[in-house]
């Protein structure tokens, strides 16, 4: 059998002990009898567990598993109101459908504020939509030239110099929004559905009903108030933001606002928009509405108990204590004042192996090799035929 394993090993390698090949590598751990070390040492596993316990599965609950999900929202506007124009004189109702034209993306809604109407005819004037600086920039085929105001005077839509526009300014403020929120976790809990209806469907107030006053109220980092924006109006986002624990049945969102126009445009700040109603063919009324417009979102992130979660973020955490040696092992050797002899009794220097690797290697080019071996043979064996070639020679 020995002789079998000898053979075995002498074709993996000739030249090499197999009990060196086949060697066993362990570590050599050294103990520093020194209370401050081992006070180091469990002094930052102590923050290590603390860190990881306190901060990781308590605050962070890396216990949990997450899913950030979309929702869907549906609104629903009540209310009316009654105001007197400041410029033509005039009075007029409006109606919830009036207040919210024209109506948008679903889920979203706009408020109207204040409401300018001006009379149209057709007919060649300064068209304010149309800024120029020269003739060639107003329309060529209709005879358009550039005032010196810096607008295209041609065939347009002309507003009345002589009678005043009428000017509405709404109390909308009171309007109230009816929301429906729902949203779903697909991954962690595919089969739960949340919504604002599960408990009542009806609208309740300060649940799933609000003013237009209140959801101004809730923009972060500072509150709306409705007057500050019934001019000019604004843009503001009403957010749904559900956190739940899928396991329970029943949950509830939290409802956050923010406005959006003073951050895209802080030079042009509310919101407006335009559009014409035909009286006949050559006169029209062109409303010009400011309000608020509402963009409505339902957001929501979903948790619950992990298994995995909790393996996972546990040895995440026990890798950390490694750090603990690491640390200790760079104090002991560059910080403390024994480091000197910590250095001696965890560091083992080898001998100079330098010099001795030179005389080996001068050794071995002293070697006669086998070619030279060969090379003096053949010289005495030439030595010997010549001999023996002189000796038959003087023979003859």
């Amino acid at each position: 059998m020995k002789n079998v394993y000898d053979g075995i090993m002498s074709v993996v390698d000739s030249r090499e002990d197999t009990d060196r090949l086949l060697s066993y590598f362990t570590r050599q751990q050294v103990q520093f009898l020194d209370r401050k070390l081992g006070i180091t040492f469990y002094l930052i596993n102590l923050l290590i567990a603390a860190y990881i316990v306190g901060y990781m599965f308590i605050y962070e609950k890396g216990y949990l598993e997450f899913e950030q999900a979309k929702g869907a929202v549906v609104t629903h506007v009540y209310g009316d109101a009654f105001a007197v124009s400041t410029g033509k004189a005039a009075e007029r109702y409006f109606s919830t459908e009036e207040l919210t034209y024209p109506g948008l993306e679903n889920g979203n809604v706009f408020i109207a504020s204040r409401l300018t109407v001006n009379t149209q005819k057709r007919g060649v004037c300064e068209d304010l939509q149309m800024p120029c600086s020269a003739d060639s920039d107003c329309s060529s085929f209709v005879g358009g030239t550039c005032t010196t105001n810096g607008f295209c005077m041609e065939r347009s839509w002309c507003s009345s110099t002589e009678e005043k526009p009428e000017i509405y300014e709404m109390d909308t403020g009171n309007l109230q929004v009816w929301t429906r929120s729902t949203i779903q976790f697909v991954k962690i809990a595919p089969k739960r559905v949340y919504s604002t209806e599960m408990e009542d469907p009806s609208p309740k107030s300060g649940y799933n009903t609000f003013t237009i006053r209140e959801l101004l109220l809730k923009c972060e980092p500072l509150p709306v108030r409705y007057e500050e924006v019934a001019e000019l109006g604004a843009i503001i986002e009403v957010q749904f933001f559900w956190e739940c624990g899928v396991k329970a049945k029943v949950c509830h969102p939290t409802v956050k606002a923010r406005r959006l126009d003073t951050l895209f445009d802080p030079d042009n700040i509310g919101f407006k928009l335009s559009y014409p109603e035909f009286i006949d063919e050559n006169t029209r009324l062109q409303n010009e509405v400011r309000g608020i417009r509402m963009f409505f979102r339902t957001v929501g992130l979903g948790k619950k108990i992990s298994v995995a979660a909790t393996v996972s973020k546990a040895s995440l955490g026990a890798a950390l204590f490694t750090l603990a040696q690491v640390i200790v092992d760079l104090l002991l050797v560059k910080f403390f004042g024994l480091r000197n002899k910590y250095k001696a009794r965890k560091f083992e220097n080898t001998p100079d192996f330098s010099e001795y690797m030179d005389k080996v290697n001068a050794k071995k080019k002293d070697e006669v090799t086998e070619a030279q071996i060969e090379e003096e043979e053949l010289k005495v064996i030439k030595k010997e035929q010549d001999w023996i070639h002189k000796l038959d020679e003087s023979e003859v």
